[in-house]
């Protein structure tokens, strides 16, 4: 792939036409857009195409990939098994150490190259975006700081919020430290 001046390639994954993709930056914002509207390219010179159009400065941090659902907010309402049998959230951490889960349904699918929608309100008190990635109610994940500290902390001890939230406190930092990293444990690791 060709890459113009200052862009690199923060994350690869194998997708399918029945996938949406989701885009987050270090602002906070994110974007949700279906697979099949990405284009196939023939050569691997190719530039690629817009996935997201960014604000001056802001950088995207993840890649992830959705499964499609025909089920809605207010499907999900009124039926409560449905509700408990969908526990897929997008799991934000700022570099301050705040965070929060939001359901993968507050995210709507939009067209690729939007400007976003706003995923954790980037804030003082928060710093930029860390980290975005997709979680299930029942894993774990590590963060690590720029200090060498890590943590593992279960998904289900961190606040469901809405999207447009500050979150809470997951790590306590000290001084200038900073959260670099945050992983999903992989329970078939052998």
């Amino acid at each position: 792939m060709k890459l113009s001046e200052n862009d690199k390639i923060v994350s690869v994954k194998i997708c399918t036409d029945d996938q949406d993709i989701l885009l987050s930056t270090k602002f906070g914002k994110c974007i949700r857009f279906m697979s099949k509207k990405l284009r196939l390219f023939k050569g691997r010179s190719s530039k690629g195409i817009r996935g997201m159009h960014l604000a001056d400065g802001d950088e995207i941090i993840s890649l992830s990939i959705l499964e499609k659902t025909k089920i809605d907010n207010q499907t999900i309402k009124k039926d409560k098994k449905i509700k408990k049998g969908l526990d897929k959230f997008i799991l934000s951490v700022s570099e301050k150490g705040y965070g929060k889960r939001s359901s993968i349904f507050d995210y709507r699918v939009t067209n690729r190259g939007g400007k976003g929608i706003i995923g954790i309100v980037n804030s003082s008190r928060n710093g930029n975006i860390a980290s975005s990635l997709i979680v299930g109610e029942e894993d774990e994940i590590i963060l690590s700081t720029d200090k060498g500290s890590i943590m593992r902390c279960a998904v289900k001890e961190i606040r469901i919020a809405g999207r447009n939230t500050q979150g809470v406190r997951i790590k306590k930092l000290k001084g200038e430290e900073k959260v670099v990293s945050v992983i999903k444990i992989d329970d078939n690791i052998q």
